[in-house]
């Protein structure tokens, strides 16, 4: 069988990508999951069943981490596997975004979709968000050791999450490349599709405006459609490239 992970936040807004190098944050690795757009105060959810604990690193840093509950595929053989959540409020701090694992000892049982906490920018954080990582991992002799199958991998035994997650299927195509300022039902189909994959807060008039242009090219960041803003030579337009990748999604 093979993991399926449900998504741990409501609005899926991807401002990171696994793997991007960033040598004053990561020195030599790269990053070892993906940060997901979520303000103070977001409630975060348990992506699968299994057991989980509240954590605090040596930066300070609070957070849950859940293992599966079964062994899944994972190449050639099977193995469990670790979710982290990580940057999550300090309960001490602010007791009302208190996750309900705090006080717990241990690991707990919980289920996919429980409320496991908050989000913030505790530990190594420039911003509240929610850090989301993936790990494959083996059991030690004493429960609740667990080690990390892919530990020399550079990303200290994380993997990418995003092919364990849910597809994205928007169920629209397009065919006209479009630019601020352009007007009509393709433009309306544009931000169904950004604002159905949390590029774009609900603005559906049919207009290339301000709010559009700068949701495009966060998508076309989030979707590598180019590597950085700064290489944004076209106006923020939505050209054949990114029409390409928007027609994958479907």
């Amino acid at each position: 069988m093979k993991l399926k992970l449900k998504r741990p936040l409501k609005e899926w807004y991807v401002t990171q990508k696994f793997g991007n190098k960033n040598a004053e944050l990561y020195g030599n690795a790269g990053h070892n999951g993906i940060d997901l757009r979520a303000s103070h105060g977001t409630p975060i959810y348990a992506s699968h069943d299994g057991f989980a604990s509240y954590q605090v690193d040596g930066g300070g840093g609070h957070g849950v981490v859940i293992i599966t509950d079964k062994e899944y595929e994972y190449g050639n053989s099977q193995c469990f596997f670790k979710t982290i959540y990580w940057h999550m409020v300090d309960p001490l701090k602010e007791p009302k975004y208190k996750s309900p694992i705090a006080d717990k000892t241990g690991f707990i049982p919980v289920k996919t979709g429980d409320l496991i906490g908050y989000a913030d920018n505790t530990g190594k954080s420039t911003g509240s968000h929610l850090h989301f990582g993936l790990k494959p991992v083996v059991k030690g002799e004493n429960w609740g050791t667990w080690f990390n199958l892919e530990q020399n991998n550079t990303y200290f035994g994380a993997i990418d999450p995003e092919p364990y997650l849910p597809k994205t299927s928007t169920g629209i195509r397009f065919h006209t490349t479009m630019r601020v300022g352009s007007r009509g039902q393709e433009v309306a189909k544009l931000q169904t599709v950004l604002t159905q994959l949390g590029y774009l807060d609900d603005v559906i008039d049919g207009i290339y405006g301000p709010k559009t242009k700068v949701a495009v090219l966060a998508f076309q960041v989030g979707y590598k459609v180019i590597l950085h803003p700064l290489e944004s030579a076209y106006g923020y337009w939505c050209g054949p490239k990114t029409i390409a990748v928007l027609n994958t999604l479907t």
